[in-house]
């Protein structure tokens, strides 16, 4: 098996955002560029809380599998396109944090007050998502030119950056405001 200190990392902020209930029960999956074409990537329907390196996957930026067994996560076209399209990126997290996705169901926009938020927050864009599963990438790709994190109305939250701290912190600050 290989990639196994990259694995562990990634089982790690699996587990914290299981732990600040950012995800819960199957819900939320992450891709995390290991090499320029290959990815690791969470199975379909496992449990971040308890994620195992047997609930992660060597891909390559096709999808195919190159290591492991099991299903590559439902949101397999999310991750590939977003990896594919911005380069410069190594981890996406979709993660469904339930104070973001409430406030966005009622509301279109979000105040912002703080002024670190304003200044990782102030592109935000909210995607509507009409399917359990993203199918038309095309809105959220546009939506990460501009910020590094976008909401999908009623579904969650897709982050994304050059490492899980960057990643993760903006999912975080998000929930907080």
């Amino acid at each position: 098996m290989s990639y196994l200190k990259e694995k562990e990392e990634l089982i790690y902020w699996a587990h914290l955002l299981n732990q600040k209930n950012f995800v819960s029960a199957r819900s939320g999956n992450i891709s995390y560029k290991v090499d320029k074409d290959k990815l690791l990537i969470t199975t379909h329907d496992c449990y971040l809380g308890y994620l195992k390196q047997e609930d992660i996957l060597l891909i390559d930026l096709k999808g195919n599998i190159l290591e492991g067994k099991g299903e590559i996560s439902s949101e397999k076209k999310l991750h590939l396109d977003i990896q594919n399209k911005f380069k410069e990126i190594n981890v996406v997290l979709h993660a469904h944090p339930p104070y973001t996705i409430g406030f966005f169901h009622y509301f279109k926009n979000l105040e912002i007050h703080s002024f670190e938020a304003k200044f990782y927050l102030s592109s935000l864009k909210v995607i509507p998502q009409d399917t359990p599963t993203v199918i038309d990438t095309s809105s959220i790709l546009e939506a990460l030119e501009t910020s590094n994190i976008v909401v999908l109305k009623d579904h969650g939250v897709v982050s994304i950056g050059e490492d899980f701290k960057s990643s993760f912190s903006l999912i975080e600050l998000l929930e907080q405001q």
